[in-house]
Protein backbone atom coordinates (compact mmCIF):
# COMPACT_ATOMS: atom_id res chain seq x y z
CA UNK A 1 0.00 0.00 0.00
CA UNK A 2 1.07 3.58 -1.16
CA UNK A 3 0.79 6.44 1.49
CA UNK A 4 1.43 9.92 0.03
CA UNK A 5 -0.35 12.17 2.33
CA UNK A 6 0.35 13.36 5.80
CA UNK A 7 -3.17 13.73 6.91
CA UNK A 8 -3.71 9.56 6.27
CA UNK A 9 -5.00 8.59 9.25
CA UNK A 10 -2.35 5.82 9.87
CA UNK A 11 0.11 8.70 9.63
CA UNK A 12 -1.63 10.63 12.19
CA UNK A 13 -1.83 7.38 14.76
CA UNK A 14 2.28 7.07 14.33
CA UNK A 15 2.64 10.71 15.02
CA UNK A 16 0.69 10.50 17.88
CA UNK A 17 3.18 7.19 19.56
CA UNK A 18 5.66 10.03 20.66
CA UNK A 19 3.73 10.73 23.45
CA UNK A 20 4.24 8.22 26.66
CA UNK A 21 0.89 8.07 27.64
CA UNK A 22 -0.32 6.93 24.02
CA UNK A 23 2.32 4.58 23.73
CA UNK A 24 1.42 2.96 27.05
CA UNK A 25 -1.63 2.97 25.76
CA UNK A 26 -1.11 1.62 22.50
CA UNK A 27 1.77 -1.01 23.70
CA UNK A 28 3.23 0.05 20.81
CA UNK A 29 6.23 2.39 19.63
CA UNK A 30 8.55 3.75 16.65
CA UNK A 31 12.01 2.77 16.04
CA UNK A 32 14.63 4.58 12.48
CA UNK A 33 16.60 2.65 10.26
CA UNK A 34 17.24 -0.54 8.59
CA UNK A 35 19.49 -1.60 11.36
CA UNK A 36 16.78 -1.69 14.17
CA UNK A 37 14.58 -3.02 11.99
CA UNK A 38 16.65 -5.84 11.91
CA UNK A 39 17.09 -6.04 15.31
CA UNK A 40 13.49 -5.59 15.94
CA UNK A 41 12.77 -8.12 13.21
CA UNK A 42 15.18 -10.92 14.70
CA UNK A 43 12.58 -10.49 18.25
CA UNK A 44 9.85 -10.71 16.20
CA UNK A 45 8.40 -7.09 18.03
CA UNK A 46 7.88 -5.75 14.50
CA UNK A 47 3.73 -4.58 13.53
CA UNK A 48 4.09 -2.53 10.52
CA UNK A 49 6.75 -1.05 8.52
CA UNK A 50 6.98 2.42 6.62
CA UNK A 51 9.69 3.31 4.25
CA UNK A 52 10.30 5.02 1.03
CA UNK A 53 11.34 2.78 -0.99
CA UNK A 54 10.92 -1.20 -1.19
CA UNK A 55 12.80 -3.71 1.62
CA UNK A 56 14.12 -7.01 1.12
CA UNK A 57 13.81 -9.96 2.92
CA UNK A 58 10.45 -8.80 4.81
CA UNK A 59 8.41 -10.92 5.91
CA UNK A 60 5.31 -10.99 3.84
CA UNK A 61 2.66 -11.02 7.25
CA UNK A 62 4.24 -7.43 8.31
CA UNK A 63 2.11 -4.99 6.98
CA UNK A 64 3.97 -2.54 4.60
CA UNK A 65 3.32 1.13 3.58
CA UNK A 66 5.54 2.80 0.82
CA UNK A 67 5.31 6.46 1.90
CA UNK A 68 6.82 9.80 -0.35
CA UNK A 69 9.59 11.63 1.48
CA UNK A 70 7.45 14.05 2.59
CA UNK A 71 5.47 11.65 4.75
CA UNK A 72 8.55 10.12 6.04
CA UNK A 73 9.71 13.54 7.05
CA UNK A 74 6.82 14.40 9.13
CA UNK A 75 7.29 10.52 10.83
CA UNK A 76 10.97 11.06 11.52
CA UNK A 77 11.83 12.93 14.64
CA UNK A 78 15.43 13.35 12.54
CA UNK A 79 16.47 16.15 10.66
CA UNK A 80 17.69 13.55 7.86
CA UNK A 81 14.79 10.66 7.85
CA UNK A 82 16.63 7.31 7.38
CA UNK A 83 13.65 6.03 5.01
CA UNK A 84 12.28 3.29 7.31
CA UNK A 85 10.32 3.86 10.46
CA UNK A 86 7.59 0.77 12.36
CA UNK A 87 5.50 0.15 14.94
CA UNK A 88 7.06 -2.38 16.86
CA UNK A 89 4.97 -3.60 19.81
CA UNK A 90 5.79 -3.27 23.73
CA UNK A 91 5.83 -6.65 25.50
CA UNK A 92 4.52 -7.37 28.85
CA UNK A 93 7.35 -7.25 31.64
CA UNK A 94 8.87 -10.74 32.41
CA UNK A 95 9.88 -11.99 36.35
CA UNK A 96 13.48 -11.36 36.83
CA UNK A 97 15.40 -14.99 37.60
CA UNK A 98 19.10 -14.18 37.15
CA UNK A 99 22.02 -13.91 39.21
CA UNK A 100 23.13 -10.47 37.62
CA UNK A 101 20.98 -7.46 37.37
CA UNK A 102 21.76 -3.98 36.93
CA UNK A 103 19.44 -1.28 38.68
CA UNK A 104 19.15 2.17 36.88
CA UNK A 105 18.60 5.01 39.64
CA UNK A 106 16.29 8.24 37.97
CA UNK A 107 18.64 8.24 34.62
CA UNK A 108 17.65 11.42 33.20
CA UNK A 109 19.57 11.91 30.12
CA UNK A 110 18.08 9.70 26.72
CA UNK A 111 21.47 9.02 25.41
CA UNK A 112 23.12 8.01 28.65
CA UNK A 113 20.01 5.39 28.88
CA UNK A 114 20.40 4.26 25.38
CA UNK A 115 24.54 3.96 26.51
CA UNK A 116 23.71 2.18 28.96
CA UNK A 117 21.54 -0.36 27.66
CA UNK A 118 23.82 -1.17 25.03
CA UNK A 119 27.08 -1.60 27.53
CA UNK A 120 24.95 -4.15 29.31
CA UNK A 121 23.57 -5.99 26.57
CA UNK A 122 27.74 -6.53 25.74
CA UNK A 123 28.35 -7.70 29.20
CA UNK A 124 25.99 -10.23 29.57
CA UNK A 125 23.87 -8.27 32.03
CA UNK A 126 20.27 -9.15 30.10
CA UNK A 127 18.09 -7.98 32.98
CA UNK A 128 17.38 -4.00 33.67
CA UNK A 129 15.37 -2.79 36.74
CA UNK A 130 14.76 1.14 36.03
CA UNK A 131 13.44 3.20 38.82
CA UNK A 132 10.34 5.02 38.05
CA UNK A 133 11.57 7.96 37.29
CA UNK A 134 14.06 7.32 34.14
CA UNK A 135 13.17 8.47 31.38
CA UNK A 136 11.42 6.37 29.11
CA UNK A 137 13.25 3.67 27.03
CA UNK A 138 11.05 4.23 24.67
CA UNK A 139 12.35 8.17 24.13
CA UNK A 140 13.71 8.40 20.45
CA UNK A 141 16.92 9.29 21.80
CA UNK A 142 17.09 6.34 23.97
CA UNK A 143 16.20 4.06 21.31
CA UNK A 144 19.00 5.36 18.80
CA UNK A 145 21.56 5.31 21.32
CA UNK A 146 20.82 1.56 22.37
CA UNK A 147 21.34 0.69 18.36
CA UNK A 148 18.67 -2.23 18.89
CA UNK A 149 20.20 -3.45 22.34
CA UNK A 150 16.22 -3.08 23.66
CA UNK A 151 15.07 -5.57 21.52
CA UNK A 152 17.50 -8.49 23.49
CA UNK A 153 16.87 -7.22 27.14
CA UNK A 154 14.63 -8.03 29.70
CA UNK A 155 13.41 -4.26 31.07
CA UNK A 156 11.24 -3.69 34.26
CA UNK A 157 10.13 -0.79 36.30
CA UNK A 158 9.63 -0.80 40.12
CA UNK A 159 10.46 1.57 42.99
CA UNK A 160 14.06 1.32 45.21
CA UNK A 161 12.08 -0.15 47.68
CA UNK A 162 11.99 -3.29 45.57
CA UNK A 163 15.87 -3.49 46.09
CA UNK A 164 14.55 -4.49 49.80
CA UNK A 165 12.75 -7.50 48.36
CA UNK A 166 15.67 -8.75 46.52
CA UNK A 167 18.09 -8.24 49.13
CA UNK A 168 15.97 -11.07 50.81
CA UNK A 169 16.47 -13.34 48.21
CA UNK A 170 20.26 -13.20 49.06
CA UNK A 171 21.31 -10.60 46.48
CA UNK A 172 24.08 -8.43 47.23
CA UNK A 173 23.52 -5.04 46.48
CA UNK A 174 26.20 -3.04 45.19
CA UNK A 175 25.67 0.85 44.58
CA UNK A 176 28.16 3.22 43.26
CA UNK A 177 28.73 6.21 45.64
CA UNK A 178 31.98 8.85 46.26
CA UNK A 179 31.90 8.51 49.91
CA UNK A 180 32.47 5.70 52.23
CA UNK A 181 32.74 3.85 49.53
CA UNK A 182 35.52 0.91 48.38
CA UNK A 183 37.78 0.42 45.72
CA UNK A 184 36.34 -1.44 42.34
CA UNK A 185 38.64 -3.29 42.81
CA UNK A 186 39.11 -4.11 46.21
CA UNK A 187 35.57 -5.34 45.84
CA UNK A 188 34.29 -8.81 46.34
CA UNK A 189 32.16 -10.53 43.46
CA UNK A 190 29.34 -12.08 45.14
CA UNK A 191 27.08 -14.80 43.27
CA UNK A 192 24.18 -12.85 43.07
CA UNK A 193 24.56 -9.08 42.77
CA UNK A 194 22.41 -6.18 41.59
CA UNK A 195 24.79 -3.09 40.59
CA UNK A 196 23.09 0.04 41.05
CA UNK A 197 23.95 3.55 38.74
CA UNK A 198 22.49 6.55 39.82
CA UNK A 199 21.60 9.98 38.58
CA UNK A 200 23.99 11.90 36.65
CA UNK A 201 24.21 14.96 38.67
CA UNK A 202 22.98 13.34 42.24
CA UNK A 203 24.40 10.20 42.11
CA UNK A 204 22.47 7.01 43.61
CA UNK A 205 19.51 8.03 46.29
CA UNK A 206 20.42 7.99 49.85
CA UNK A 207 17.54 5.85 50.54
CA UNK A 208 19.35 3.25 48.38
CA UNK A 209 22.97 3.91 49.74
CA UNK A 210 21.29 3.12 53.20
CA UNK A 211 20.64 -0.81 52.19
CA UNK A 212 23.66 -1.30 50.28
CA UNK A 213 25.34 -4.13 51.29
CA UNK A 214 28.33 -2.88 49.32
CA UNK A 215 28.99 0.71 48.03
CA UNK A 216 32.05 1.23 45.12
CA UNK A 217 33.92 3.80 43.48
CA UNK A 218 36.45 4.10 40.18
CA UNK A 219 39.90 5.05 40.96
CA UNK A 220 40.21 8.28 38.73
CA UNK A 221 42.59 11.36 38.54
CA UNK A 222 41.94 14.82 37.24
CA UNK A 223 38.08 15.19 37.66
CA UNK A 224 35.86 14.22 39.92
CA UNK A 225 33.32 11.91 38.34
CA UNK A 226 32.69 9.83 35.47
CA UNK A 227 29.93 10.26 32.86
CA UNK A 228 27.38 7.83 34.48
CA UNK A 229 27.74 5.82 31.13
CA UNK A 230 31.32 5.55 30.87
CA UNK A 231 30.82 4.06 34.76
CA UNK A 232 28.86 1.80 33.56
CA UNK A 233 30.94 0.48 30.84
CA UNK A 234 33.95 -0.20 33.40
CA UNK A 235 31.78 -1.70 36.84
CA UNK A 236 30.07 -3.61 34.05
CA UNK A 237 33.59 -4.90 32.45
CA UNK A 238 35.15 -5.66 36.03
CA UNK A 239 32.35 -7.59 37.04
CA UNK A 240 31.81 -9.88 34.14
CA UNK A 241 35.29 -10.92 34.03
Amino acid sequence: MQITSKNNEKIKALIRLRDNKEREEKKAFLIEGLHMLEMALRSQKVLEVYATSSIDNLPSDIPFYLVSEEVMKKISHLKSPQGVVAKCQIDETHFINTDKILYLDHISDPGNLGTILRTALAFNYFNIILSLDCVSIYNEKVLMATQGALFSLNIIHKDYQYLNKLKEENYQIIATSLHDAKNLEEVNIPLKSVIVLGNEGQGVRKEILSIANQKVFIPIQNIDSLNVGVACGIILYYFNK
